[in-house]
């Protein structure tokens, strides 16, 4: 039987949680279809990441949907997967393939309408897309899918000379508006406890280092390659996030069984309380970091499994060509 042939198209310029579901997605997919993925060819930390056994076309950021057009008219493929606005914008609707993409962000039918089958990832984008979005619509939780810890907790305290006793809190993403960083930071100013370091890890973290100039108990990091060090050095992981569409990282400290201080959001409002997860509101005056206890917690994680969501998507791809037919 033929294999069924992917093209998944993300042209965007960083590395956060689209780039990261796309490498997650391909690398799952290159193992039963015949894949292959069209970025921007200054994006080289998304190429560092992406499968290399997965086919990569790299395009310039001049005349994308030309070029779109003419790598998707030589490749033929059975399925078109887009990420972000920039990608869908550039796929024109065909009868001779299917146009899938992931809603990353807020829902726009102006963006979407010429998809085939769109995926959301919470209750809120599925109810406003079924309002105008002509196509097929399916609903997909994220995944928790993390590296082996390849350093120990005491060797990455010694480098970033945390004192052995202190306890460790924790925030990974990127420093922009959205992640609520400047909460955390201001939060932690206001209380944070004797015998205690705040980490912040995310991309965009220069305008950051001002502002905690003197505050020794204060780490801010740029992009990690592998966080699993990270989350296993946290005692307690904090996220404010203002929004999201859903989050990967509040999944992840979840499965290093970590306590977890979270807002609450239309990301994560769907299925947050079903977990022993303590919601805050982190513009209240309430107190966040006080009377934290660092006591593991196992959480079930089923809903979230890597393999069972990378397989819902490739169903979603195997129904669209059905009906075709």
């Amino acid at each position: 039987m033929k294999k069924i042939k992917i093209i998944h198209i993300l042209i965007s310029k960083g590395f956060a949680g689209s780039e990261k579901y796309l490498c997650d997605l391909i690398d799952y997919q290159s193992k039963f279809f015949d894949v292959s993925v069209i970025i921007l060819k200054k994006n080289m930390m998304l190429k560092k990441y992406i499968n290399k056994n997965v086919k990569t076309i790299q395009i310039i950021d001049f005349f994308k949907k030309i070029q779109i057009t003419k790598i998707i008219d030589k490749d033929k493929p059975d399925i078109v997967h887009t990420h972000l606005s920039n990608a869908a914008k550039c796929v024109n609707k065909s009868n001779k393939f299917k146009i899938v993409a992931t809603a990353h962000m807020n829902f726009k039918n102006s963006i979407l309408k010429n998809c085939d089958g769109l995926i959301v990832s919470n209750n809120t984008q599925f109810k406003e897309a079924a309002k105008n979005f002509k196509g097929a619509l399916f609903k997909s939780y994220l995944w928790a899918r993390l590296k082996p810890i390849t350093k120990s907790k005491l060797k990455l305290k010694n480098e970033l000379r945390i004192p052995k006793k202190n306890i460790v809190f924790g925030s990974i993403g990127r420093f922009h508006p959205q992640k609520g960083f400047d909460l955390i930071l201001k939060k932690f100013k206001q209380e944070a406890p004797k015998d205690s370091t705040l980490i912040l890890i995310g991309n965009g973290h220069d305008e950051f280092k001002k502002k905690i100039k003197n505050y020794k108990n204060i780490v801010l990091l740029g992009h990690i390659d592998n966080v699993s060090n990270y989350y296993n050095l946290f005692d307690v992981a904090i996220f404010a996030s203002r929004w999201e569409t859903f989050g990967f990282t509040l999944v992840e400290a979840m499965q290093f069984q970590l306590p977890i201080v979270s807002s609450i959001h239309i990301g994560n409002k769907d299925w947050i309380k079903k977990f022993k997860i303590k919601i805050f509101n982190f513009n209240q005056k309430k107190k966040i970091f006080s009377n934290l206890d660092k006591i593991k917690i196992k959480y079930d994680l089923s809903i979230f499994d890597y393999k069972n969501k990378c397989s819902e998507i490739t169903s979603i791809y195997k129904s669209l060509l059905i009906d075709e037919k």
